[in-house]
């Protein structure tokens, strides 16, 4: 009895959470997607109360809304090719895709994928968009080394500096100075006991 239970409530789960198919799709191609030559259509058209089905295109632009046909079933498709478009006979552009279904009771349900580019004799674009402004006005990145401080070098001069003293000169001044100082002692030192003696004999 519980396995039968949680049988039922997985059923009823899994039937709750799964995406209804009752609405027309269109799996390819997609909005913005650039397309050449035979271009396959797919989709679903799998609703309740279905007749039948028509694929057309029109000009992004056109206010007018004029559509073209492309093809049309009355054949159920779950996820198939539902026509395909031959973009070789119109000119490069952008286009919209309309899948039309015929319910009973003349009710209609659609789908319309927009700006598929048609690119058969133009190159194709990249699929990253380009901000504005960004054309003509490419700019080199900064880096930090180009504004690194060009590094001061001080260089060696091979003449000697006048105002430079050997050690060997300044020993030499301080010995000279020396002998001087005792000189200047000696002789003033004899000179005062030269006086005193000369103030004794008197």
């Amino acid at each position: 009895m519980l396995f039968w239970l949680l049988r039922w409530f997985g059923v009823f789960l899994i039937g709750w959470l799964a995406p209804s198919s009752q609405q027309v799709m269109v799996n390819t191609p997609k909005p913005g997607e650039a397309v050449q030559g035979q271009v396959i259509i797919a989709g679903n058209v799998d609703l309740e109360g279905f007749q039948s089905y028509e694929v057309s295109f029109a000009y992004q632009k056109d206010e007018t809304n004029t559509w073209f046909l492309i093809g049309r079933g009355e054949q159920i498709v779950r996820g198939g090719t539902l026509a395909t478009w031959d973009t070789t006979t119109i000119t490069d552009g952008q286009y919209r895709i309309r899948v039309r279904v015929y319910l009973a009771e003349g009710k209609i349900a659609e789908t319309v994928v927009q700006q598929v580019r048609v690119r058969n004799y133009t190159p194709i674009e990249t699929s990253t968009p380009v901000p504005q402004g960004a054309v003509g006005t490419q700019k080199t990145p900064i880096t930090i080394a180009d504004y690194t401080p060009s590094r001061m070098e001080v260089q060696s001069t091979s003449s000697a500096n006048p105002l430079e003293i050997s050690s060997d000169k300044l020993q030499r001044s301080f010995l000279l100075g020396g002998v001087v100082a005792i000189g200047l002692f000696i002789l003033l030192g004899g000179y005062f006991l030269l006086q005193v003696l000369f103030r004794k004999g008197g």
